[in-house]
């Protein structure tokens, strides 16, 4: 009799225990910077400004562990991403990483701020830190970039493979399915007008092992305004909205709805929630305060009632490759006869691999005064710092290099205005609008015939 009643305390502990592990109270809602999934030791990390609480999801126990923080450091700046157990912090505009080692978040790159991928996407693949695309100086980026973390700087993936590219984009959603990462709903800048952006309906597979870009089709916008983070849900993407979900798989090209399910509706929008192991985690507020919860559900508890299904994208490349076939053929027809006799009508300068040709005139260059001219004919401006990098020399002091530049400079405008019969300078500087304490060089481009194929 005794045993069998030890038995039923047992078990009445263990329904207790296992019932109020389906929510554990987290923390005040302005204290959170961000929360991270470790799908690998079954846990979630939220992070607050000099501490981290960590949840196991099988027994919902919650371990706070205090950091110690680099002061430069900013949580809202950065996103956490995880690989092979390492939690890396990636700011979200430049160059810059840090990294948690032994409860101190530390700076790790060589790099800098450099504000050029704003918005980008970040994600894991191959245990590398991939981001792509993002904003940055009046334009978007349309390649990757992966952290070295033997170097500690940023390499450059190139699409090898690719015969066409995407234009590039920013604060877009992507999906990564193994190899596959594709790429939908951001936004463009507009080619004539750079302080004008649109949406980019386009989508966009990358095949992340043969570097090699294919375009889909084109997709209805999604409005992520006010809406909770998406999802990520098995091969799929999770899109929450007032009145009910999407779910969004571009592999199958399917955008399915459902109504909300139990507790779909009751997430906290700001921060990111996770599917794994066929449950939802989620954070949530209780009795309209501050305090943040987080528990979790099944499937059939958080997405509701089918509603609809259809193509997400409409598909029309083979349409799109038979007309670009033709339509190119004739293209490149009219356009090698009309461009050889404007070229001969405009006579502008030609850039050539060792110097310039100007007529019946040429002038030679080095393969460094060569770089700078493509540099500068190729971009609206160059900043001083990306001339030095091309002319500096590692044995030389910072003033010695920047001697060097100048006399660069000189030199390639002495020889154009020499070939031109121009009495002023054709590469001109001026202080950048944006921050007066860099300097900016251009470059008449209408007076040089260039082929971007020969950089």
């Amino acid at each position: 009799m005794m045993l069998r009643d030890k038995f039923l305390t047992a078990g009445l502990f263990l329904f207790t225990t296992l019932s109020f592990a389906q929510s554990v109270y987290v923390g005040k809602y302005n204290e959170i910077s961000h929360t991270s999934l470790d799908s690998a030791n079954n846990a979630i990390f939220v992070f607050f400004k000099d501490y981290y609480k960590k949840i196991d999801l099988e027994t919902f126990m919650v371990d706070s562990v205090k950091i110690v923080v680099d002061p430069q450091f900013e949580f809202m700046g950065a996103k956490p991403v995880l690989v092979n157990s390492n939690y890396y912090f990636v700011h979200n505009a430049g160059g810059i990483v840090y990294k948690l080692q032994n409860d101190t978040i530390k700076r790790i790159d060589n790099s800098f701020n450099h504000k050029m991928q704003i918005n980008s996407n970040i994600f894991v693949y191959d245990d590398k830190i991939v981001r792509y695309g993002g904003y940055g100086f009046w334009s978007a980026r349309n390649f990757f970039t992966y952290f070295d973390t033997d170097l500690l700087e940023w390499e450059a993936l190139s699409p090898v493979n690719s015969k066409e590219v995407p234009k590039g984009t920013f604060d877009g959603l992507y999906i990564l399915d193994k190899d596959d990462a594709y790429f939908f709903n951001g936004k463009s800048i507009d080619d004539f007008n750079k302080t004008e952006m649109y949406f980019n309906n386009e989508v966009w597979k990358y095949d992340l092992k043969r570097n090699k870009w294919h375009f889909l089709g084109i997709s209805e916008m999604i409005d992520l305004t006010n809406l909770a983070h998406p999802i990520s849900y098995k091969k799929s993407l999770l899109v929450l909205y007032t009145n009910g979900m999407s779910i969004i798989d571009l592999g199958n090209n399917k955008h399915t709805k459902f109504k909300h399910g139990k507790y779909s509706y009751n997430v906290i929008a700001s921060l990111n929630h996770y599917f794994l192991n066929d449950r939802f985690y989620f954070f949530y507020f209780r009795e309209h305060n501050s305090n943040v919860y987080f528990r979790n559900a099944s499937e059939n508890e958080f997405i509701g009632e089918f509603i609809s299904d259809k193509p997400f994208y409409s598909n029309y490349n083979l349409l799109k490759g038979s007309f670009s076939l033709v339509a190119g053929l004739l293209l490149t027809a009219l356009l090698v006869n009309f461009g050889f006799r404007q070229f001969k009508k405009r006579k502008k300068i030609v850039l050539l691999d060792n110097g310039l040709r100007y007529q019946n005139k040429f002038v030679e260059f080095d393969h460094k005064a060569m770089e700078i001219l493509r540099l500068l004919v190729s971009d609206e401006a160059v900043s001083s710092h990306k001339i030095l990098n091309i002319v500096e020399e590692s044995q030389y002091s910072p003033t010695h290099n920047e001697r060097i530049k100048v006399q660069k400079l000189d030199e390639i405008n002495l020889k154009i205005k020499t070939i031109l019969g121009f009495s002023e300078d054709i590469v001109q500087s001026k202080k950048s609008n944006n921050d007066k304490r860099i300097r900016i060089y251009l470059i008449n481009k209408n007076l040089f015939f260039y082929n971007k194929k020969t950089t």
